[in-house]
């Protein structure tokens, strides 16, 4: 299956005819850093009171991870597992929430993920609406969407699901610090001693999710901002500049996440653009 038919919904997912009797649309939402992540997410659940939101996240066991430094970069040990929940609307417009743990003995974290949530939308066969899964820190939405769309091909409980788009967060607050940095991204804890690496650097993973996806949505400056490393001659940061020249040619830049609904990620728009402020 080729890259494009993958990141962008409007070039066919799951055939043309199934898109337009498609009932339950699924949008995949990636990210380099939990905070933009968990806020962007937050943001497009909030725009849409219908939707169900299936969340994964890494987390560490007691152990210490590799002790003896033994194990290849990247690899995790039985200490790391996957959480997952599921944020679904009731009748009485509140949202009700299950949590569940996946192992991950025997499976990356990437296929860990997909093939969970390939359970989960099983489950959904006859709703409709909106899914909005948000992928772990660093996993990169296109294998995912090759999988569940091979999926919703070959089973008749995904015959009127599809793959409606790949979204990144991406957050300006130390956007540089991650894009320069070429140590390990950290999946899960907070130093050596706990957390949880992959082999990629992080400014690599950056640039990769902004890459593959349809909709970059940007999170404003509410912090401290950049180091300022990049500044043109009048002294602006240029992060927005950066973040424009990695996504791809088709790709939609939103220059503030929390003004765009989730439904405006699924409409079809003038590719190439970048969506300013108001």
């Amino acid at each position: 299956m080729s890259y494009s038919l993958v990141s962008h919904a409007d070039s066919g997912l799951n055939s043309a005819n199934a898109q337009r009797a498609a009932q339950l649309d699924v949008v995949l939402l990636t990210g380099a850093d939990r905070l933009s992540l968990d806020s962007v997410s937050f943001s497009l659940m909030d725009s849409c009171e219908g939707v169900i939101g299936i969340a994964y996240d890494v987390r560490v066991g007691d152990g210490l991870i590799d002790p003896d430094g033994t194990g290849d970069p990247g690899q995790p040990n039985l200490d790391m597992e996957v959480s997952r929940s599921v944020s679904m609307p009731n009748e009485s417009r509140l949202r009700s929430s299950r949590s569940h743990t996946c192992s991950m003995s025997d499976c990356c974290l990437t296929c860990t993920v997909k093939h969970d949530a390939a359970k989960v939308l099983e489950r959904l066969q006859g709703q409709c609406g909106t899914v909005l899964i948000s992928l772990p820190i660093g996993v990169e939405g296109t294998p995912v969407a090759q999988y569940l769309d091979d999926l919703f091909n070959l089973n008749e409980w995904g015959e009127r699901m599809r793959i409606a788009t790949i979204a990144n967060a991406v957050g300006l607050d130390e956007f540089e610090e991650r894009f320069f940095d070429d140590e390990p991204l950290c999946l899960s804890g907070a130093g050596e001693d706990d957390g949880v690496f992959d082999a990629r650097s992080t400014g690599a993973v950056v640039s990769r999710l902004i890459r593959e996806a349809r909709h970059v949505l940007e999170l404003p400056v509410a912090g401290t901002g950049c180091l300022a490393r990049h500044v043109d001659a009048a002294g602006d940061c240029r992060c927005r500049d950066i973040i424009r020249a990695i996504a791809g040619d088709q790709s939609i830049v939103y220059e503030d996440a929390h003004e765009i609904a989730l439904h405006d990620l699924m409409g079809v728009q003038e590719q190439g653009l970048t969506v300013p402020v108001e």
